[in-house]
């Protein structure tokens, strides 16, 4: 990371906003995030999620903080929040990616996330892990069940993420060679400020608010905060807005029988047409043929 420039914050990578999370946690494989931005994911930290990465292949190029690393067997990782971490795959990369929101699992899992060999990012290579077998099967059930629409799903994603949770903590204690990655650094004013903006966001992406508004709030200038958000986000924030608005349009597509018209005015866009063409630009689809997708 070149020096002063801000490590981006995301809920999950790629999406600066993602929204109220409807399942207690987030599973997918390394794959289908990694191939979409070639295989490259580039130095950021989570403000709210902690992750735990299963790397079933091996070279997996990574950098926590200020330590870079280079795998040569199967490894886990564990990342809580705050911390800046990056990789670099291989087209072949076999792994799963389990994230959930620390403080909406319930006391047993903030109980072990308090534990001290949780509160830095830590890494399990298989051959020092006696229980990495144990904990792969984990997320092999966590997948299963992530995917299904079994009666409890919630509870049992839950209960899953403890268990693996008090696996790698447990294999953290025992490992003491790997050591513990803290972070190096504090979130620059600018980060402060682009988060508090995604805080607002959150709150009014479906009013009919323009940049002012947001800037208002926070007690500075629209240009101001336009330049701060490219700065700390990369994004403008009309186009952090609408990202928004089309994620919750995707919720609601998926989750609600809903009419497109109505969606639309749900999730921001006072027009209509204007959503379905941007929804289109957006996702290769339109909303109709997404929520066909979805449905299958």
């Amino acid at each position: 990371m070149a020096p002063g420039r801000a490590v981006p914050s995301f809920d999950l990578y790629g999406e600066w906003l993602s929204g109220r999370h409807t399942d207690p946690v987030h599973h997918e494989t390394i794959r289908e995030r990694s191939s979409q931005h070639d295989w490259t994911i580039r130095l950021h930290r989570h403000r709210a999620l902690a992750q735990v990465f299963l790397f079933r292949t091996d070279t997996v190029s990574f950098r926590v903080e200020d330590a870079a690393r280079s795998t040569a067997e199967p490894h886990i990782l564990f990342v809580p929040p705050g911390i800046a971490h990056g990789f670099r795959f291989r087209e072949d990369v076999d792994g799963d990616v389990l994230s959930f929101r620390v403080d909406e699992l319930g006391p047993a899992v903030s109980d072990l996330l308090r534990r001290p060999a949780l509160k830095a990012a830590g890494i399990l290579p298989q051959a020092a892990f006696p229980d990495f077998a144990h904990t792969a099967s984990l997320f092999d059930q966590v997948r299963h069940v992530y995917h299904g629409m079994a009666p409890g799903r919630s509870d049992l994603l839950a209960a899953l993420t403890q268990l693996i949770l008090a696996y790698v903590s447990g294999g953290l204690r025992q490992v003491q060679s790997v050591g513990a990655i803290s972070r190096t650094d504090g979130p620059t004013r600018h980060e402060a400020r682009a988060e508090a903006f995604c805080a607002l966001v959150e709150t009014h992406f479906n009013e009919d608010l323009a940049v002012g508004d947001y800037a208002a709030m926070l007690d500075i200038s629209a240009p101001h905060l336009t330049r701060l958000c490219r700065a700390a986000l990369g994004l403008s924030p009309n186009e952090l807005v609408r990202q928004r608005r089309l994620l919750e349009a995707m919720r609601l597509l998926e989750y609600t029988r809903l009419s497109v018209a109505e969606i639309a005015h749900r999730s921001g866009f006072q027009d209509p047409v204007f959503f379905s063409r941007t929804f289109r630009r957006a996702q290769g689809v339109p909303p109709t043929s997404y929520r066909e997708q979805r449905d299958r």
